[in-house]
């Protein structure tokens, strides 16, 4: 199923719950729960916090039955969610980190292609870009990097997940490109492996 048909499947199952179907948001739970509890670790090691700020969620939209609004895209909305409930359970217990230092919570960055990809001769190389991102870049521009090559996110989508502007967003990303890739290296085989890796859907910050 292509993306595109599959949020158009999501919206009509959300049109149903605010409708009144209470049993249509559980399609949306068991399809979105995986992608929520990898996304929330980004935030938090906690698990257990993550698990429940997701069981919060689902809870608050079964009572307030969604505020009856449209949602055009629910992946983002629900990701929006469960960053906003975590840090609001973090202030709760003092362990907050600012929301606007968000982009300082430590992340654990790693980098994979497909198989037919990667070979050994490609290897050391992907390694070596692997330490240049772990050593070079800041917490916030993993963060940046993630919403971007992995969720697929637009600017607009990122700033306001990130709580910065949206030109601030475009600025963070390009310089953090631009930073990594004259890091690399400019020969045409580290052009390729590093334009590889960095449109690989195969990301995860954990």
């Amino acid at each position: 199923m292509s993306g595109s048909t599959k949020n158009d499947s999501y919206k009509d199952i959300w049109q149903k719950f605010i409708d009144g179907d209470r049993e249509a948001l559980s399609a949306l739970y068991f399809d979105f729960f995986d992608v929520l509890l990898n996304f929330g670790m980004k935030y938090s090691s906690d698990r257990y916090l993550v698990e429940d700020c997701i069981q919060n969620i689902f809870v608050d939209l079964i009572r307030n039955k969604g505020n009856g609004k449209q949602i055009n895209n629910i992946k983002f909305f629900l990701l929006k969610s469960i960053k906003n409930q975590i840090l609001y359970q973090q202030r709760k217990t003092q362990k907050l980190i600012p929301v606007a230092e968000s982009g300082t919570i430590n992340f654990n960055i790693t980098y994979s292609i497909e198989h037919t990809v990667i070979s050994k001769d490609t290897e050391e190389t992907r390694d070596r870009f692997l330490n240049m991102v772990k050593e070079n870049l800041t917490n916030k521009q993993k963060e940046a990097l993630y919403l971007r090559f992995n969720c697929g996110f637009e600017y607009a989508q990122i700033s306001e997940l990130m709580n910065i502007s949206v030109e601030s967003c475009r600025t963070l990303l390009y310089r953090t490109i631009k930073s990594l890739k004259e890091k690399f290296g400019n020969s045409e085989y580290s052009n390729l492996v590093f334009f590889m890796l960095m449109r690989s859907r195969n990301i995860s910050f954990s």
